[in-house]
C-alpha cells in the first residue's frame, strides 16, 4: 500500500520535513500490544507508542531474554538457496565474526593428536563455541531486519597470530530474507519463529526506551 500521509498521526511522507513508515513488523506489534489498529506508523508516532509497550515489559527483560536464548536455534540458518516452495524477500546481508584465544596448551594438545590421527577436543570445542555465538548473531540480524530465515550462508575459518597468542576467527555471512508463507516451516519451528520475533521486538521496544 501507498500512503501520502502516517495512518495514525497524519504526518507527512513526502517533502523536506517528512516522516517515513516502520517496518511492517513492528506495525503489526504495535497493533498486538495495544488497542490501536492502525494500518501503519511511521517514525514520529511509533516511539511513544513502543514506549508505552516497553514499559509493561521492561520487569520482565531478564526472562525474555533467557527464553529468546533458548529457541533462536529455530531462526532457519542454510547454506543452500531457499527451498523451491519458499515465496520470500529479501531482506538484507548479514554478517558476523567472532574471535576467540586457542593458546600454547590447545596447541600442543592438537600437534599431538594430528600426530596420533585423532581429534583434538580442545580445538573442535572452541571452533564450535565460535560457530554458535556466529550463527546467534545472524538470528538476532535476520529478526530484527523484519526476516525470519538466512539463506546462502557462507562460513571462513582463520588463525591470526602464532604460538600462545594464536586467534581462531570464524566468519559468517548469509542472506536475510522474509519467507511470506509461514506455513512453509514445519509446525514445531513456525511457533517458535513466531515467539522468536515477538520476544526480540518486546526486547528492541525496551532497548529503545532506555535510550531516551
Amino acid at each position: 500500500m501507498n500512503f501520502e500521509k502516517c495512518p495514525h498521526c497524519d504526518k507527512s511522507l513526502k517533502g523536506f520535513f517528512s516522516t517515513v513508515l516502520i517496518p511492517q513488523s513492528k506495525t503489526e506489534f504495535i497493533n498486538k500490544h495495544t488497542e490501536i489498529n492502525s494500518l501503519a506508523y511511521c517514525n514520529s508516532c511509533s516511539p511513544e507508542l513502543l514506549n508505552k509497550i516497553a514499559r509493561n515489559y521492561q520487569q520482565q527483560k531478564k526472562q525474555l531474554e533467557d527464553r529468546l536464548k533458548q529457541i533462536i536455534k529455530y531462526i532457519p540458518v542454510i547454506s543452500s538457496e531457499a527451498p523451491i516452495n519458499w515465496e520470500y524477500d529479501i531482506v538484507e546481508m548479514v554478517t558476523a565474526q567472532t574471535t576467540s584465544g586457542t593458546g600454547f596448551s590447545t596447541e600442543l594438545s592438537r600437534s599431538f593428536n594430528d600426530f596420533f590421527g585423532t581429534t583434538s577436543n580442545a580445538s573442535n570445542q572452541k571452533i564450535d563455541r565460535a560457530t554458535k555465538l556466529c550463527m546467534t548473531d545472524l538470528r538476532i540480524q535476520c529478526v530484527k531486519l523484519g526476516g525470519n530465515a538466512v539463506i546462502s550462508t557462507d562460513i571462513d575459518f582463520n588463525e591470526i597470530g602464532s604460538g600462545s597468542t594464536n586467534m581462531l576467527m570464524v566468519c559468517m555471512a548469509g542472506t536475510a530474507i522474509r519467507v511470506n508463507d509461514i506455513n512453509n516451516f514445519n509446525e514445531k519451528n513456525r511457533d517458535y519463529i513466531v515467539e522468536v520475533i515477538e520476544l526480540t521486538e518486546k526486547l528492541e521496544a525496551i532497548a529503545e526506551m532506555n535510550k531516551n
